[in-house]
C-alpha cells in the first residue's frame, strides 16, 4: 500500500469520527481537531497520491460554510 493511501484512509477515519463518534464522551474540542487533522491529511494525500482524496477536505470546508451562511441567517 502506497504512503498517501495511508495517509488517505487515516485522514478518512478521523472524517467518519466527526459523524460517528468512537466513545460516548466525545466532546466538541475533538472533533474540530479530528476535522482539522483530516482535512490536512486529505490534502497531504491528494498531493502525493489520487486527487479523489481532495473530496475530504472539500467537504470539511463546504460543511463549514455552510454552517457559517446558516448562523449569519439566523442572526
Amino acid at each position: 500500500m502506497k504512503r498517501s493511501t495511508k495517509i488517505g484512509i487515516i485522514g478518512a477515519v478521523l472524517f467518519a469520527s466527526i459523524f460517528i463518534p468512537p466513545y460516548r464522551e466525545w466532546r466538541a474540542p475533538i472533533s474540530v481537531a479530528c476535522a482539522v487533522l483530516a482535512c490536512l491529511l486529505g490534502a497531504l494525500a491528494s498531493t502525493s497520491g489520487r486527487k479523489w482524496w481532495l473530496i475530504i477536505p472539500a467537504s470539511i470546508v463546504a460543511g463549514f460554510a455552510l454552517d457559517l451562511y446558516l448562523v449569519m441567517y439566523a442572526l
